[in-house]
C-alpha cells in the first residue's frame, strides 16, 4: 500500500506562515500575560500550546492522513465527554500529559495570579493582545487561503495558521442553493427502503494486508453484488474516522467539492439544510422516516439534527440490550439487523429506514492475532447481518430497496495504514429481484452519488 507522507515544501518560510504564527502565538502570550501578570507562565503557555498541537497533529496525521483541523475541536468535546471512544488511538504518554496539563495549569494560572498585580504586564498583554486581533483582521483570508487544501496548507500557512484561516473561512462559506422541492405528484415507488452505513466496513481483499494474513470470505457481500441492480466502490475522502462526512454524503447528496470549507465537518451547518435531506425530502413524499443507531445519540449531536432533517423517528443505544465485552464492546451487526426486520414488520406505510451500525468500530485489542484479527472477525459479523437482511426483507414480499455501504476504511496501526486508494464497498438490492439478471457495476460513487440513487430507487413522479 502507498502510505501518505507528511507535506513539507519550500513554503515553510512563507511570508503568510510567518505573519500567522507571529499574529496568533502574539496573541495567546498577550492574553494569557493579561490574565496571569506573569511573562514565564505565558511564554510557557504560548510553547506548551504549539507543542501540544504540533504532537497531537502528527499522532491524527499518522493515523488518519489528516493534520489537525479547526474543526477537531468538536471532536475534543467529545474527548471529553466519552474519552474511552478515543484514548485507543492515542500513546500512553501522550495520555498522562494531557490529563497533567488538564489538571495543572488551571491551578497553575490561578496561583501565579494572586501573587501580586503586575498592572506593567498585564497593560503590555492587553496592548499585545489587541494588536494580534487588529492585525489577524487584517488579513486577506480569501487570498491566503482561496480553497480548501489541509496538506498543502500545513507547510504553506503553518498548523496555527491554517487552523485559523479555516476556521474563519469556515465562517464565511455560504449556504447552498436549495434542490427543487418535492411535492405532488412525486410519491414512494418502494414500500420499504433500508440504508444501511456500516462502521469502518470494507473489502478485506482491497485493504493490501500482507500475504500471511487469512482473509475472510464475504459470502455476503459476494451474494448481495449478484443480486444487486448496482454495486461498485464507494469514493469516500475519510480514512479511519470522519464517519459524518460519508454520512453527509448520502443523507444529503452535495459533494464535497461543493462545501468549500464545510467539507471537513459538514454536520456542523446541516441543520440549515434540511430541504437536501433525504429524511425530508422522502417524509414529504409519504415515507415514514426512522433514524437508527445502536448508540450515544449525542456524537455528532445526532440526537438534535436527525428530527431537524425530517427523521420523526429514533432509535438509539437504549434500544439494545448489549452488554459490552472485550471481545465484542459494541452491540452485534446481527441484533442490529434483526432489530431492523423487526421495525419493518411494524410498518403500516412506506418506510424509509436509516442505520449506522457500530460493530467494527475500534477499539481493537492486542490479544491473539492482534488488532487486525479482532477486525476481521467483526468483518465477518457484518457480512452476515448483510446477508441476513437480504434475506428477510426478501421473505415480507413487499417491494423494497436494501442499499448498504461501508463508511470509511479502518486505520489499524502496522496492518492498515492511510494512502490513497481509501473506497468501500456498496450494494444497491431492489427486491423482488431477478438475481444476476440485469445487474450493473458502478465503477465509483461518491456518497453524494449514492444519494441520489437512492432517492431514484425511491421515489417516482407521474399519474398513478
Amino acid at each position: 500500500m502507498e502510505h501518505l507522507t507528511r507535506p513539507v515544501g519550500r513554503g515553510f518560510w512563507s511570508r503568510p506562515r510567518l505573519v500567522l504564527h507571529g499574529l496568533v502565538m502574539g496573541g495567546l502570550f498577550g492574553w494569557c500575560a493579561l490574565l496571569s501578570g506573569s511573562v514565564w507562565l505565558s511564554a510557557s503557555v504560548m510553547v506548551l500550546g504549539i507543542l501540544i498541537a504540533v504532537i497531537a497533529s502528527n499522532i491524527k496525521f499518522s493515523l488518519l492522513g489528516e493534520p489537525l483541523l479547526f474543526s477537531d475541536v468538536v471532536v475534543a468535546q467529545s474527548f471529553l465527554r466519552n474519552p474511552k471512544f478515543y484514548l485507543f488511538s492515542v500513546p500512553l504518554p501522550a495520555r498522562v500529559a494531557v490529563v497533567a496539563i488538564v489538571l495543572l495549569l488551571p491551578a497553575l494560572f490561578i496561583h501565579v495570579a494572586c501573587q501580586g498585580l503586575h498592572a506593567g504586564i498585564r497593560l503590555s498583554g492587553a496592548l499585545m493582545a489587541m494588536g494580534s486581533f487588529a492585525g489577524l483582521r487584517m488579513v486577506p483570508r480569501a487570498r491566503w487561503a482561496p480553497v480548501p487544501d489541509a496538506l498543502a496548507d500545513i507547510t504553506r500557512l503553518g498548523l496555527t495558521g491554517s487552523l485559523h484561516l479555516y476556521w474563519h473561512r469556515w465562517q464565511a462559506e455560504p449556504d447552498g442553493a436549495p434542490p427543487p422541492p418535492v411535492s405532488p405528484p412525486t410519491r414512494p415507488r418502494r414500500d420499504i427502503v433500508v440504508v444501511v452505513q456500516c462502521e469502518s466496513f470494507a473489502d478485506p481483499r482491497r485493504l493490501g494486508l500482507a500475504g500471511h494474513v487469512r482473509i475472510p470470505p464475504m459470502p455476503g457481500l459476494d451474494h448481495a453484488r449478484a443480486r444487486a441492480s448496482v454495486w461498485g466502490r464507494l469514493e469516500v475522502s475519510g480514512f479511519g474516522a470522519y464517519t459524518m462526512r460519508t454520512e453527509y454524503g448520502v443523507l444529503f447528496g452535495r459533494e464535497e467539492a461543493d462545501l468549500g470549507f464545510r467539507y471537513f465537518d459538514p454536520f456542523l451547518t446541516a441543520g440549515r439544510e434540511k430541504a437536501f435531506a433525504l429524511p425530508y425530502r422522502l417524509g414529504r413524499a409519504g415515507y415514514e422516516t426512522v433514524f437508527m443507531h445502536p448508540h450515544n445519540l449525542g456524537f455528532y449531536s445526532r440526537d438534535r439534527l436527525m428530527p431537524a432533517i425530517g427523521f420523526r423517528e429514533l432509535v438509539g443505544g437504549k434500544a439494545f440490550t448489549h452488554t459490552p465485552s472485550a471481545s465484542m464492546p459494541y452491540t452485534p451487526d446481527c441484533d442490529v439487523a434483526d432489530a431492523v426486520l423487526h421495525r419493518v414488520d411494524q410498518a403500516t406505510g412506506p418506510l424509509f429506514l436509516y442505520v449506522v451500525t457500530m460493530e467494527n468500530h475500534g477499539p481493537w485489542p492486542k490479544g491473539e492475532g492482534g488488532g487486525l484479527a479482532h477486525y476481521l472477525r467483526h468483518l465477518e459479523g457484518s457480512d452476515r447481518m448483510l446477508d441476513r437482511l437480504a434475506k428477510g426483507l426478501e421473505a415480507t414480499g413487499r417491494t423494497a430497496t436494501l442499499v448498504f455501504f461501508g463508511d470509511h476504511r479502518p486505520s489499524i496501526p502496522g496492518a492498515v495504514a492511510p494512502g490513497k486508494e481509501r473506497d468501500t464497498p456498496f450494494v444497491v438490492i431492489d427486491f423482488p429481484t431477478a438475481h444476476a439478471s440485469g445487474a450493473v457495476a458502478a465503477e465509483s460513487l461518491s456518497p453524494a452519488g449514492l444519494h441520489h440513487v437512492i432517492e431514484q430507487h425511491a421515489l417516482e413522479t407521474g399519474p398513478n
